[in-house]
């Protein structure tokens, strides 16, 4: 166990500089059946510029939290806070990067096109776009392929475009729901250290939806630990690895060891249904 490490309620409540509230947040969904609780009472805060993720056991309601912050889909209660303005749409100053990249590119569109395509949405001048999808393709390395269609590129490159696109929207939060599930173990690992890059050099604030206990601990400042569904906070932990990463060296440090440790041990006490009494829920 690490409570040192643990952010603790008077932590969570005091934080009046948050850019991103998630207050008694409840999801029940109605079916046939009945109803189903998918999350029961979720609260946490982002301050601006944090990396936190999100991890939880199948089941537990991340993509169904990650859709109630983004505002695709209205809690039953509860509410969601951004600059302190209830969410209750799509915000624009927020952007979403979803696993399924290719479903989210247009395969007819040039991959400059892609990117460019929010932009033009929210009304701005071509030459207002133009230097906005340069950076965001040269930030994410694509800066050599604008005009290729999604469908000539390999799936880390479309998740890429995807994430370029996102980028050049300029949110302040970008949420990501596990946006590198589909692609293989070394363009993952090429793609988490290309989120950190981005989260340095944009001081975007990014919550990052991940079922992958290594990628959530590598990644993340914080790791937030959901219960099983009807889903509460299990833990919210603070990681305290160096503020620079390495996959090779980051991953061998005995503190790394520890801390995946701690967040496995959570999320298997989350299957069992045991929940910490020192934290929300």
């Amino acid at each position: 166990m690490l409570p040192e490490q643990t952010v603790t309620n008077d932590q969570l409540q005091s934080h009046a500089d948050a850019l991103l509230s998630v207050r008694s947040l409840k999801k029940v969904y109605r079916t046939d059946a009945g109803s189903v609780e998918a999350v029961r009472d979720l609260t946490f805060d982002l301050r601006p510029g944090e990396l936190a993720c999100l991890v939880g056991p199948s089941g537990s309601g991340k993509t169904t939290l990650l859709k109630c912050i983004a505002g695709l889909m209205a809690p039953t209660s509860g509410e969601v806070l951004l600059d302190g303005k209830r969410v209750d749409g799509p915000p624009k100053k927020m952007a979403v990067v979803f696993q399924e990249y290719g479903r989210s590119l247009f395969p007819w569109m040039r991959v400059a096109e892609n990117v460019e395509l929010p932009l033009r949405n929210r009304g701005m001048s071509k030459a207002e776009r133009g230097p906005l999808v340069a950076a965001a393709l040269e930030a994410v390395g694509l800066s050599h392929v604008p005009r290729s269609y999604p469908w000539q590129l390999s799936g880390g490159m479309q998740q890429r475009v995807a994430i370029a696109r996102a980028i050049a929207y300029q949110p302040e939060v970008l949420l990501m729901d596990e946006p590198f599930a589909a692609v293989d173990a070394q363009t993952r690992a090429d793609l988490e250290d290309l989120i950190r890059k981005i989260w340095r050099d944009f001081g975007v604030t990014i919550l990052f939806v991940t079922h992958d206990i290594d990628e959530s601990v590598y990644l993340g400042q914080r790791v937030i630990i959901l219960s099983s569904s009807p889903t509460v906070v299990q833990e919210d932990i603070l990681i305290d690895l160096p503020e620079r990463r390495d996959q090779l060296e980051t991953r061998a440090l005995p503190r790394f060891t520890e801390l995946r440790h701690h967040v496995y041990e959570q999320i298997q006490l989350a299957k069992q249904g045991h929940r910490k009494t020192t934290v929300d829920g």
